[in-house]
């Protein structure tokens, strides 16, 4: 019993060193946009200091300041920088 609790162990630290397949690793982006930008036909945002290259009409629906979230397939608008308050009669 204890040499197959070994093994376990020992295959789940292995197992840490290696990537895994097919990982992409700008799934789960979600953050504040910090900026944007166009270069030689991309258009690009600035998450965290880190450029992302998004679709045309993603890039023009949102603003510096807005919420958004790479789901690892689709970019999603979560919150907008200035989202109107309602006036108070």
């Amino acid at each position: 019993m204890f040499r197959i609790t070994l093994l376990l162990v020992m295959l789940t630290a292995i197992a840490q060193v290696f990537p895994s397949c097919g990982g992409d690793e700008n799934a789960g982006v979600v953050g504040w946009i910090e900026a944007k930008k166009v270069e030689s036909h991309s258009f690009i945002i600035i998450i965290n200091s880190a450029d992302y290259e998004v679709p045309a009409y993603f890039w023009q629906q949102v603003e510096v300041g807005d919420l958004v979230k790479w789901d690892g397939r689709t970019w999603t608008l979560v919150k907008k920088a200035r989202e109107s308050v309602p006036s108070q009669p």
